[in-house]
């Protein structure tokens, strides 16, 4: 108790010692504003000015901080306070132009989120970033621990967890993606629109209560509320966007509308399979705002979206093993695939303000999606030797043939689900406290039709054959086994509770974030407590250095696809999987050249319970729907954030991983017939090395011609082949290697006059880039496809992604 004394005398003699910053608000005409808010960026320290335009405020010592100042029908204004030293008053008188603008919310949530395991992303570098796909979540595969191997998908990967354990929010609201999606092909356009993102957040784990149950990370987007009428449209060989905002002359109303197509006919033509491709992805999206009052607050966030895959391939060829032992493969196709995924949301918003320092809110939203997946498709392929002999006169073509067989795909899938809720958060602040909380309920509907086979024939016989048949001719068998079969029809209705509440204090140098989340769900009748907290602590020293610890439990409610076994059969008893973080890290904010910089290093372990265990095909996740797996994942990031060339930022990131899982109670028979116990294995998702470089760079005596580059190495994935038991054999999916280039030119500046036949003379500004997308040409694998030859040998034919392609894009503001 006396330590305890202690250190809460300690800490309030700290504040003791405050800095003061106070002096008067005009405006440009020089008149006294009274009202003014002024707030300290990162804190909940703020003042307003008094009716002779006076202000003061109390600072912390040796930080660069920023005030930011707003007033209605003013700009709001940051500016950058000196270092101030211990007691000292420091004199500042601002003005306000009478001109209105957003305030810049990257800037101010970054200094509030170094408290915590969340980064800030500037949401420009998404419409300049080179990415075959696109949008934020190519920025977000440049952030430490998150890891992608395909450029076709928007999905990614974080700390060892797969696709399905990350969260998404569009302005509060979780948003879902298609169910049946087995490859990136038919994935099509990510349901945030960056053209309408105001601010970005991310979290690689350790996020606090009041976010969702999902095991892995947390990305919280927001949509601009517009103060102003503009517009942009982006033109390319990939896909055309448009966007339009605009406000009432009241400055109740505001909207922003967007547009997007897309069709990935172009990259998919770099394929090694070769055939006609045509997909069309379309989405519409709108967020209109209505201030009420001073008090209420209404929004509305539509979203609709229609992709159709139509593929009908020809042929494919392949080469293959290595270099002592060459092979090629070469398929011919019939047939064809035809996939739809047509997706509606809604989401109404209701704020209120009753009080300055009461926010309370009602969302309510659903979310429909009908997909289809139907194809018919005929492979025969050719599996054969090439000649490596340097000096025969075959050299480098297909001698040999050692395999033959047949590939017989078939789909009739169809799914319908539908997902309605109803939330209230709230959150009540005082000074350097914060409380939140917040209570949901949720609705599924899932309706899904399942009929897909395969067949295999290779070399004259069917595989697998009934075992009563084994050693029979083709003529003599009367019935052959299918290689897989899946059929079923699944209807899913079920509801889910859940609610949070959390605390966010500052006491001295410390600041405590704890909260605990809980749920319920009537499938399975299980009840989850969460309990989740961070702490950071700011020393006292000359450098801008924050210590962070965050700890938590982390459940992930089953959702459709966990339920459901290789089988097609519903596991109504399955429980939520577990996973416990434990984040240590630490900012540091410096400034080199007169430049700033930033570097961020998490150390962290997270403890996997009641596991599901799954195996990846393509993106496409096949759950066990079992709890009988136990794992681990630990690892080490770190980035480094700043001006390398002076005003524009670029970053670094480096990510060491490893996961590993164990089936309980499982073993399987070798090749001598001894049983044997895996133990722990390589998760899907062990990849022990990942690097990113996002780099940006212009000519020194000419700013408007920009360079940005985007390179990405990710080392090797396991892999298990079909039939074979986890750690049975020893395979994996080679590293991923890309590096995208791009080249921009400014080709009219804001408030630039052009001449008066000048194609962009109407436009606000423009700038067009040149992208080479692969730039060294690098064969990444994303899957492998098995086959046998004649003395049935199982050999992996990789499916390898797009190679090198030039795209051109023009953008316009208006």
């Amino acid at each position: 108790m006396k330590q305890f004394c202690f250190l809460f005398l300690f800490l309030i003699s700290i504040q003791s010692y405050s800095q003061i910053v106070s002096g008067y608000v005009i405006s440009d005409k020089g008149e006294l504003l009274e009202g003014v808010n002024i707030s300290l960026s990162g804190t909940y320290i703020g003042s307003t000015s008094d009716k002779m335009g006076k202000f003061s405020l109390t600072t912390e010592p040796n930080r660069f901080q920023e005030l930011i100042c707003s007033f209605i029908g003013y700009q709001s204004k940051k500016i950058s306070l000196p270092m101030l030293k211990n007691g000292q008053t420091y004199e500042l008188n601002i003005e306000l132009s009478t001109i209105g603008i957003d305030i810049d919310n990257i800037n101010i949530e970054d200094q509030l989120n170094r408290n915590n395991t969340f980064e800030n992303i500037d949401s420009k570098n998404a419409k300049i970033i080179p990415s075959s796909n696109g949008g934020i979540e190519s920025l977000i595969k440049t952030l430490p621990g998150v890891s992608s191997s395909s450029e076709l998908s928007s999905q990614y990967n974080v700390r060892g967890g797969n696709f399905d354990e990350n969260l998404v929010y569009v302005n509060g609201i979780e948003v879902y993606r298609p169910f049946l999606i087995r490859s990136g092909q038919q994935e099509g356009l990510s349901f945030i629109n960056s053209d309408l993102v105001s601010s970005i957040e991310f979290s690689a784990g350790g996020y606090s209560a009041k976010y969702g149950d999902k095991m892995s990370s947390v990305l919280d987007v927001k949509y601009i509320k517009p103060t102003e009428t503009k517009a942009s449209t982006t033109f390319s060989l990939l896909n055309q966007n448009l966007h339009f905002q605009g406000i009432s002359k009241s400055k109740k109303w505001s909207y922003i509308l967007g547009a997007r197509s897309k069709s990935n006919s172009y990259l998919l033509n770099s394929l090694e399979t070769q055939g006609e491709y045509k997909p069309k992805f379309f989405d519409f999206q709108s967020y209109i705002n209505y201030d009420i009052n001073d008090i209420f607050s209404m929004s509305l966030l539509t979203n609709f979206s229609k992709n159709i895959y139509q593929h009908t391939p020809q042929t494919k060829k392949t080469r293959f093993g290595t270099i002592s032992t060459p092979l090629e493969l070469f398929i011919y196709f019939e047939g064809n695939e035809i996939d739809q995924y047509e997706t509606t949301f809604g989401a109404y918003s209701l704020k209120s303000r009753p009080l300055e320092n009461l926010n309370l809110n009602l969302n309510i939203s659903a979310f429909q999606t009908y997909e289809s997946e139907t194809y018919d498709i005929l492979a025969q392929y050719y599996l054969s030797q090439v000649d490596g002999d340097l000096g025969s006169e075959t050299f480098g073509e297909a001698t040999q043939n050692i395999g033959v067989g047949t590939h017989l795909d078939h789909a009739r899938n169809y799914l319908n689900a539908k997902v309605y809720s109803m939330e209230h958060n709230g959150s009540f602040f005082l000074d350097n406290f914060n409380f939140k909380w917040g209570f949901k309920t949720q609705i599924e509907e899932i309706r899904d039709q399942i009929n897909e086979w395969a067949l295999i024939d290779s070399s004259g016989y069917s595989l697998p054959v009934a075992e009563n048949q084994l050693g029979q001719s083709i003529n003599e068998a009367t019935n052959f086994e299918l290689n897989s079969f899946l059929k079923t029809n699944i209807e899913l209705n079920s509801m889910r509770y859940n609610g949070f509440a959390q605390i966010e204090h500052k006491i001295g140098r410390f600041n405590l974030n704890s909260g605990i989340r809980t749920s319920y769900w009537d499938l399975n009748e299980e009840h989850l407590f969460s309990p989740r907290t961070s702490i950071s602590y700011t020393p006292l020293w000359d450098r801008d250095i924050i210590f962070r610890f965050s700890t938590g439990y982390y459940y992930q409610t089953p959702f459709y696809r966990e339920l459901r076994n290789f089988d097609g059969e519903i596991n109504r008893d399955i429980k939520s999987q577990q996973s416990i973080h434990y984040v240590l890290g630490t900012d540091y904010k410096f400034k080199i050249w007169q430049r700033p910089f930033r570097i961020v290093s998490e150390l962290y372990y997270k403890n996997l319970i009641n596991l599901i265990p799954y195996e990846i095909d393509n993106i496409r996740i096949r759950y066990y729907a079992t709890n009988d797996a136990v794992g681990y994942s630990k690892g080490f990031d770190f980035r480094i954030n700043g001006e390398f060339v002076k005003g524009i930022e670029s970053w670094a990131s480096l990510s060491l991983l490893k996961t590993e899982a164990d089936i309980l109670d499982d073993n399987f028979l070798n090749n001598e017939g001894n049983n044997i116990t895996p133990g722990y294995y390589a998760r899907p998702t062990d990849q022990r090395l990942n690097f990113s470089l996002f780099f940006q760079d212009y000519l020194p005596k000419n700013p408007n011609y920009k360079m940005h580059l985007n390179l990405v190495y990710g080392s090797r994935i396991p892999l298990t082949p079909p039939g074979s038991y986890k750690g049975q054999y020893d395979f994996s999916i080679p590293s991923y290697r890309r590096v995208d280039i791009g080249f921009s030119a400014n080709i009219k500046k804001e408030g630039q006059n052009l001449k008066k036949y000048n194609p962009f003379k109407y436009s606000k500004s423009a700038w067009v880039s040149l992208e080479v997308f692969n730039l060294l040409d690098i064969d990444n694998t994303i899957s492998f496809l098995w086959i046998r030859d004649t003395s049935g040998l199982l050999f992996g034919v990789p499916n390898r992604l797009t190679s090198r392609l030039i795209n051109l894009k023009l953008h316009l503001d208006f």
